[in-house]
């Protein structure tokens, strides 16, 4: 028995339907039909998201876990290097960043500020994803008198 198949089995002892994990987990619902059916390894990103929502432990449905050794986690920073990492965000926050925001017309600066904020609460791969996204757009719609802007802050 592969792992879509104890996907299928969790699901059921959970009572859980299928659609309903896949609205939970953001995940459209023929992704998950498709690792039940083929019963096959899940990417990690996925039975992550699954796992989270199930309450099980990632490697019943995935064996790619990349984050299995432990010695491949980045050790936590000292108590120096978190005053040190603080003052290198403080000083960029407050150098290249409001320089940018200044840019901006006062009247946009709550959508900016909400924007940040929406990007904040996002998952690692949305993230990621919209940054993606954002690289693809700004190659056609980029305003070539803001890029000039921009570079005299870089």
């Amino acid at each position: 028995m592969g792992y879509g198949q104890n996907l299928k089995e969790i699901l059921d002892r959970k009572g859980m339907t299928v659609k309903e994990l896949a609205r939970k987990a953001g995940i459209a619902p023929t992704t998950i039909y498709s690792i039940i059916q083929r019963d096959t390894a899940i990417r990690f990103d996925t039975a992550l998201r699954i796992s989270n929502i199930l309450d099980i432990p990632i490697n019943s449905i995935c064996k790619d876990n990349p984050y299995d050794d432990i010695e491949t986690l980045p050790a936590l920073p000292s108590d120096s290097e978190k005053r040190n990492i603080d003052s290198h965000k403080n000083s960029y926050i407050s150098d290249r960043t409001a320089r940018i925001l200044k840019k901006f017309d006062y009247t946009e600066l709550p959508m900016v500020d909400e924007l940040i904020a929406d990007l904040y609460v996002l998952d690692d791969t949305t993230r990621r994803d919209l940054f993606k996204y954002t690289k693809m757009l700004k190659k056609n719609h980029t305003s070539p008198e803001r890029a000039a802007n921009l570079k005299d802050i870089k």
